[in-house]
């Protein structure tokens, strides 16, 4: 589709929401009472993303909220599921190895691939109140909530797309356990997968202190195999093993105050990458003697194999790709009822190590240090990091009824994070004659510390009964401390043990205000109008980059970067009809990116993030419930998001050439233009063996890209497909529940990320598909 044909089709869908809305009002102000919006019944999932309960009808901006119940039924049990029936999430599911990028209304420039460090992200996401740093299990939950747009004010940085809340089920004051397993099989799989699932609660003192304890257990199988593995081939090598509990200590020894302390415990270990190589002929490298061209001239005696054309779910790594994380949060939670307002203390710690391995051999085979002349080259990295990071938020919120309602707060974090990582080339030593005995390579080592101390607030007033105006702002300090050191043992002591770096250093600093206006009118009890203004923001940073004359080019302002905004301008309406039968929520939505981090290059091709450029996004995103009858429903998700390049950037080495081209109106990478999703429930009567309901959904994402640079040979388009999902659930009388499923029903073939050539080279690079079909049985038991 030409770009012309794009902003065409994009105007007719402005067109058709804006006839829809204005439709929706006139129907709205025909059916428009004289007194006071009433409240509805309780029929909708309450939300606190206001730091409120409120019914999720009545919050004025477009969010989604995902109950337990549903959440079952859609079989959501990761963020993936999550994405795929929510409209304007992208997520891009790479594997249990990586994670993937979590994506909002578009706002990503990140290239599309594994990530192996990640950067700092535009979705911000919690376990409760509690920033969370990894991707959390849906299981135990009371709710999820999707929070579409900057979310600065109240929720800080790294919510400049958004935000994702999972609120997990709190301790109660009485009995209460559950249990359950779930087997299933991945149609490319050898072997079976399972999960186990247990929960109690327990009440330790009457109506004063509970706990409640969750845990699961997942064993999968992966599905993605290594065939040219050195140490032999390896099968359905992606699987993950995961660990996840969570237990909370609720205390209520009055009725104004409570304390929570929980400890969320992720132990996870993957055994590689999710990837395909199909199609892809591997032939050793040049040797330095032999013709290339000519296959029976080959000689690659250590790897032992003659060409081979990869398979659909297979992956052409040489080394295994193991990846450990354990994952700790501490929280302590306390609320106090002032009267006038909540008072609420958020205290939380978190710890994560990291340990894994990379293949690296087409990446040093790629940068020209003569590795390619040793026939039997190859290489690999262990990398390890720790993080650790201390969060505080004091919160104040007043009571509704009033003339004005008001959240007032401030936020402390602080943040440390060392990671090492070392590089092997096994065997060079000896082909090149040299002294050391560890096959080290290269050796880097960096310590990075951040902090942040905010103060924020919003401020409602009620015009009138049916009208509020709420203002909002969130002042902020940032502070960014990094010292990167590197070595080159090959080359600067080729010949002994010794290692000897080479540091950097460097420090950021920032002040910044962002603001927020928002104003709703409640036209009829179940029809509520509204518009907002909101600013969000992500961290800001440190390039480490070396001194000395042959650096001289660096600028001071290539050594960090600011924070990125965003300014969100939106129009939308949250609807009820037919006496609540249909639910119809619409949104219209305008971003402004000013200072858009973008990946470039410093002078002596040091990799970089520069602020650069502007991006823009614009979209429309649609969402519906209708239920047909008390057995019968159907819902229904739409996104258009038309994010884009808004002015061209070029980096520039120290001699003028261009190193990175970012041109204008090129698409971000990685959010389809159209998204769309379709489900329908039907609970079939009470049958002699128990209560049936049946599910089914479908979702199509249409084409993405992978950058936002078109001259990167990273740069590719990623052709749009569907998922089909069904499931069956017999609940029988004695509480027992069967639930049989099937996801990717029609078993789809499709790639939501690669990892491209420029810096992995031809057996380096890679697409990731979509999980193939699966078929799975469920056993679960409430006590």
């Amino acid at each position: 589709m030409s770009h012309t044909s794009r902003r065409s089709t994009g105007k007719a869908v402005y067109r058709l929401v804006s006839v829809s809305a204005i439709a929706l009002l006139s129907a709205g102000a025909a059916l428009a009472d004289e007194g006071p919006a009433a409240e509805p019944d309780v029929t909708d999932v309450v939300v606190t993303a206001t730091r409120r309960a409120t019914n999720v009808q009545k919050i004025p901006y477009n969010i989604s909220a995902v109950g337990a119940a549903e959440a079952e039924r859609n079989g959501i049990v990761e963020i993936a599921d999550l994405a795929r029936v929510t409209p304007g999430l992208s997520f891009r599911d790479v594997g249990a190895r990586d994670n993937g990028s979590v994506i909002l209304r578009g706002l990503s420039v990140s290239p599309l691939r594994v990530s192996t460090g990640g950067d700092n992200g535009s979705v911000a996401q919690y376990i409760n109140e509690t920033p969370v740093t990894n991707q959390p299990r849906v299981f135990d939950i009371d709710h999820i909530e999707v929070l579409r747009g900057p979310q600065g004010t109240l929720y800080g940085s790294g919510s400049l797309g958004g935000a994702i809340r999972y609120i997990v089920n709190d301790p109660k004051m009485y009995f209460d356990a559950s249990a359950g397993t779930d087997f299933y099989k991945i149609s490319e799989a050898e072997k079976g997968s399972h999960k186990l699932t247990g929960m109690i609660n327990l009440p330790l003192v009457e109506d004063k202190l509970a706990l409640r304890v969750a845990l699961q257990h997942l064993d999968d199988s992966g599905f993605t195999d290594y065939p040219m593995v050195l140490s032999g081939p390896k099968t359905d090598l992606d699987f993950e093993k995961r660990t996840t509990a969570r237990a909370s200590l609720l205390w209520k020894p009055t009725e104004a105050f409570s304390a929570t302390a929980s400890v969320y415990y992720d132990n996870a270990k993957a055994g590689g990458r999710t990837g395909s190589n199909a199609g892809l002929t591997i032939k050793p490298p040049y040797d330095g003697v032999s013709d290339n061209s000519d296959p029976t001239q080959w000689s690659y005696p250590a790897f032992n194999y003659r060409p081979y054309t990869l398979g659909k779910y297979e992956i052409g790594q040489r080394f295994e790709e193991p990846e450990s994380n354990h994952y700790l949060l501490s929280a302590l939670e306390l609320k106090y009822d002032l009267g006038f307002a909540d008072l609420t203390s958020s205290t939380s710690y978190t710890k994560e190590n990291v340990l894994g391995h990379r293949d690296q051999t087409d990446l040093l085979l790629g940068l020209g240090f003569g590795y390619e002349n040793y026939p039997d080259f190859r290489a690999f990295t262990t990398e390890e990091s720790d993080f650790d990071a201390a969060v505080q938020e004091l919160r104040l919120v007043s009571k509704s009824g009033g003339a004005f309602d008001y959240v007032a707060g401030l936020y402390y974090t602080r943040e440390k994070a060392h990671s090492t990582s070392k590089e092997f080339t096994p065997g060079m030593v000896q082909f090149a004659g040299l002294g050391r005995t560890d096959d080290l390579e290269y050796f880097s080592d960096e310590h990075t510390e951040y902090t942040e101390i905010a103060a924020f607030g919003e401020l409602t007033w009620h015009v009138t009964d049916r009208w509020q105006l709420t203002g909002g702002l969130r002042t902020f300090e940032l502070k960014d401390d990094a010292v990167s050191c590197t070595a080159l043992p090959l080359y600067d002591d080729p010949f002994s043990d010794a290692i000897t770096f080479s540091c950097a250093d460097g420090s950021s600093k920032v002040r910044k205000t962002i603001y927020k206006a928002n104003t709703s009118y409640q036209l009829t009890p179940d029809l509520l109008l509204y518009g907002t203004f909101s600013q969000g923001f992500r961290r800001g940073g440190v390039n480490t980059l070396p001194d000395g004359a042959q650096f001289a080019g660096i600028t001071e302002a290539q050594r960090k970067y600011i924070p990125d905004t965003v300014d969100n301008f939106e129009l939308g309406v949250r609807s009820q009809w037919f006496d609540r039968a249909l639910t119809l929520n619409a949104a219209l939505f305008h971003i402004d990116w000013q200072d858009v981090q973008l990946a470039s290059l410093a002078p002596g091709n040091l990799p970089i993030i520069a602020n650069a450029g502007k991006a823009t996004s614009d979209g429309v995103e649609l969402e519906s419930e209708w239920k047909a009858t008390d057995a019968l429903a159907f819902s229904f998700g739409y996104a258009y998001t038309k994010a884009e390049i808004a002015e061209t950037y070029y980096s520039r080495n120290e001699d003028g050439d261009i190193l990175n081209t970012f041109l204008k109106g090129t698409a971000l990478p990685g959010t389809p233009e159209h998204q769309v999703s379709l489900a329908v429930d039907y609970n079939l009567p009470t049958l002699s063996v128990g209560e049936l309901s049946l599910h089914a959904d479908v979702s199509h994402s249409s084409k993405v890209t992978t950058s936002a640079e078109k001259d990167s040979l990273d740069y590719r388009t990623l052709e749009g497909f569907s998922e089909v999902n069904a499931s069956a659930m017999l609940i029988p009388s004695d509480g027992v529940k069967v639930r049989f499923y099937v996801t990717n029903l029609t078993n789809e073939y499709a790639f939501v990320a690669s990892q491209g050539p420029s810096t992995y080279g031809l057996q380096g690079q890679f697409l990731i598909p979509i999980r193939p079909r699966t078929v799975g049985l469920s056993i679960s038991k409430n006590f």
